[in-house]
């Protein structure tokens, strides 16, 4: 099934490459699945929207988000903005809670910051020249409208934790995979119970929708859940989101990349760690 931008406001990433080297694990309070690995990770970019998520956490730090005026930098030709404080290039962040948008402006190294206000230099700004103090789970997804094509750039440390529980609100919720990897769409987490179930024409009860940026278009996938269907006929697919009717699919979400959740009620997803496999 796909959706046209117009129906919904939100993307997906290209794969890149992640380049890593091993680091002592901090004596961290969760359990830990192994060292902590840093390393970075470039992603692809189109002129327009791309919807992307930074998946590592600070060098040192044991939350699971990071500030999103440092959260990643971009490309030197990408920057600039006008006398009003428009940015070529801005960052949107949705809240589920209040349906609305928090926007930011990518500063890059123009003249106005060179010389001064240096301290902003590659950062992202609230409204005017702004530094914000706001911070981003790395369970979240973001909207990027580019002014160019180019890559986002973003580095930290791997999360530890062996899993990951992510609140969902009734309704939209923009979120990733908490951790730097691409992951398969059939096994995108696990969702509570409650939120699944389909009707005759398989319109599912919670579902996932994957921008592609290059073609403006969204492909949905449907939460089986354990219905009496799959429990019955198609174990195999217990727990898993499944393609257009009952068809499992072998679509991957690369690294860098967010989803939209549609959940059918308030509940929870909870992600594991590719490194406790």
């Amino acid at each position: 099934m796909v959706w046209y931008l117009e129906s919904l406001t939100a993307p997906i990433i290209p794969n890149a490459p992640l380049r890593i080297k091993p680091k002592l694990a901090p004596a961290w309070g969760a359990e830990v699945v192994s060292s902590n690995i840093v390393g970075y990770e470039k992603i692809n970019l189109v002129a327009g929207l791309n919807m992307v998520a930074a998946q590592f956490v600070p060098v040192g730090s044991d939350a699971l988000e990071r500030e999103i005026s440092t959260i990643g930098t971009l490309d030197s030709s990408m920057a600039g903005y006008d006398d009003e404080y428009t940015y070529a290039t801005e960052m949107r962040v949705w809240d589920a809670t209040t349906r609305m948008y928090t926007t930011y402006g990518w500063a890059g190294t123009s003249p106005e910051t060179i010389d001064k206000m240096p301290e902003l230099n590659n950062t992202w700004l609230d409204a005017g020249t702004e530094a914000t103090d706001d911070v981003l789970d790395t369970s979240a997804g973001v909207w990027i409208k580019a002014a160019s094509a180019g890559t986002f750039t973003v580095s930290g440390e791997v999360p530890s934790e062996k899993t990951v529980s992510v609140p969902l609100v009734a309704g939209l919720n923009m979120i990733a995979y908490p951790y730097p990897a691409a992951v398969p769409v059939s096994t995108f987490g696990t969702l509570d119970s409650n939120m699944a179930g389909y009707d005759d024409e398989y319109t599912y009860a919670t579902e996932m929708r994957v921008w592609n940026p290059n073609t403006r278009m969204y492909t949905t996938y449907g939460w089986a859940g354990t219905s009496p269907e799959t429990i019955d006929k198609m174990p195999e697919l217990n727990n898993t989101w499944l393609d257009a009717g009952t068809e499992a699919t072998e679509d991957t979400i690369p690294f860098g990349a967010a989803v939209w959740i549609k959940a059918a009620t308030s509940g929870t997803i909870t992600f594991s760690s590719p490194l406790a496999e």
